[in-house]
């Protein structure tokens, strides 16, 4: 029996579009990732050393940013989906103009955010979170907004890399530019080397260098002379047609996104109503949980990137393939995942926790172990939603995945949240995430069972002719 398990294994990780095709393009994304995670992680550790205020007020500032960026940048980064499609169909040609033509919209979205930026203090007033809060969220929000351009127009120049499945080069660029985005965090966090201390001020500014610096790589290698022959990428003319398109299928998942980020937002804000204590416990393990996360996002790009070139290539047999093959190496990775919650808790928790008095870490530490419980449960749907969605989103099928995430997000996280914890006021902190963690589930059912019907094997977002 054991040995007829090992064959199978064998013969999936050697076939087309199984284990090691898969984690080819998988690794180095999932590197790539991690190391994020990691960068993020280390960046609410210097904040966490700097000050408490500091802490509590990166994540309400940092996700709020997103959240409202996260609209422009599942829209810009479904370029990807294009361009796998395209690289799957030999189009090589119509590889590089399709880039440029997410970094026009990137301009749109940095617009849009710089705009935002001038209410920061209209909208953290209405939040109305602590004085000595709501005063670093904005300095930080305001930082975020005013270099969300390099930000916004990476995300459609990594997805030249990305939709050919050469992810090793996103790897190296990503290494260099965090390792530089974590010693510019350490200088300006904490003011060395004659800079002024800045704390929360500093890491928004630590961010938005590092993304200058990362925009200006990928721009001096996609730009490249055999970039340019084979892909012409010097071709920058706006493409109004392909525009057009783009924003018909990559809206939608900006949608997505927003809603997807937005749910997750108004949590974190109602945390942050229930007091300072509950939302610095809910910010350390969720970036406890974002070193976790990542490498699984990282596995459903891949499956959208797969799932994409065999559409391409019309080879839908291998489209499924790799689905089932992304969702067998999540699940070993999700069997890791559990175990760090459950038996190295101690191990995440204690480096946020090294420079608070007892009193505060009494406080806290508790309600950490708790909720990396509801992490546990959590860490079950979450790599199901991501593969089955975003294997769904490779073929085309955005407005499913748009209108569910809209739905549950309304109704399973901000409604429930609303009634329960705000107005009757019958929960607090678990509740709380007890709702967040019914959400992950309900999503996870929902794009399974659209993966099932099978709709998504007609549909292509590029021309066939």
């Amino acid at each position: 029996m054991i040995k007829k398990i090992f064959l199978k294994l064998i013969k999936r990780y050697q076939c087309k579009a199984g284990y090691r095709e898969f984690l080819s393009i998988a690794i180095p994304l999932i590197i790539c990732t991690g190391i994020i995670s990691i960068q993020q992680f280390i960046n609410r550790m210097f904040l966490a050393w700097h000050s408490q205020i500091d802490l509590a007020a990166s994540l309400p500032a940092g996700v709020l940013n997103f959240a409202i960026m996260s609209l422009f940048v599942g829209t810009v980064s479904y370029v990807d989906v294009f361009i796998a499609q395209y690289y799957g169909k030999e189009d090589y040609n119509k590889i590089g103009p399709a880039v440029w033509q997410g970094v026009y919209l990137s301009v749109f979205g940095a617009i849009v955010l710089l705009i935002i930026a001038f209410f920061s203090t209209n909208i953290f007033s209405i939040i109305n979170h602590s004085k000595d809060v709501m005063q670093k969220e904005i300095d930080y929000f305001k930082i975020l907004c005013y270099g969300a351009f390099p930000t916004l127009a990476n995300s459609s120049l990594s997805g030249f890399y990305a939709g050919q499945g050469r992810t090793k080069i996103i790897v190296l660029v990503n290494i260099i530019t965090i390792t530089i985005n974590c010693i510019l965090d350490y200088i300006l966090i904490f003011g060395k080397f004659g800079f002024p201390n800045m704390g929360i001020k500093g890491a928004g500014i630590a961010t938005v260098i590092s993304s200058i610096i990362m925009m200006l790589i990928y721009i001096a290698l996609i730009t490249s002379k055999n970039n340019n022959m084979l892909f012409n990428t010097r071709n920058i003319h706006i493409n109004f047609g392909f525009l057009k398109r783009l924003w018909n299928y990559g809206f939608a998942n900006g949608i997505q996104f927003f809603f997807d980020m937005a749910g997750f937002t108004f949590f974190v804000f109602v945390i942050g109503k229930i007091g300072t204590v509950e939302l610095i416990a809910s910010t350390i393990v969720l970036n406890i949980n974002m070193l976790m996360f990542m490498p699984v996002l990282g596995i459903g790009m891949t499956t959208s990137i797969m799932v994409a070139q065999n559409i391409g290539k019309n080879n839908i047999f291998l489209a499924v393939r790799s689905v089932y093959s992304a969702l067998h190496i999540a699940m070993i990775h999700v069997l890791i995942v559990i175990s760090c919650y459950l038996f190295l808790a101690d191990f995440f928790i204690a480096p946020f926790l090294k420079e608070y008095t007892t009193e505060m870490y009494s406080q806290i530490y508790p309600i950490c172990i708790t909720l990396l419980k509801f992490l546990a449960v959590y860490a079950i749907g979450d790599p199901i939603c991501i593969i089955f969605s975003f294997a769904i989103k490779g073929a085309g099928d955005t407005a499913f995945v748009m209108k569910t995430l809209v739905i549950s997000v309304i109704c399973v996280i901000i409604i429930p949240l609303c009634l329960i914890v705000l107005f009757f006021k019958l929960g607090g902190l678990y509740t709380s995430w007890s709702i967040l963690t019914t959400n992950i589930v309900v999503l996870a059912i929902a794009f399974f069972l659209r993966y099932r019907t099978g709709k998504w094997k007609s549909m292509r977002v590029i021309n066939q002719n």
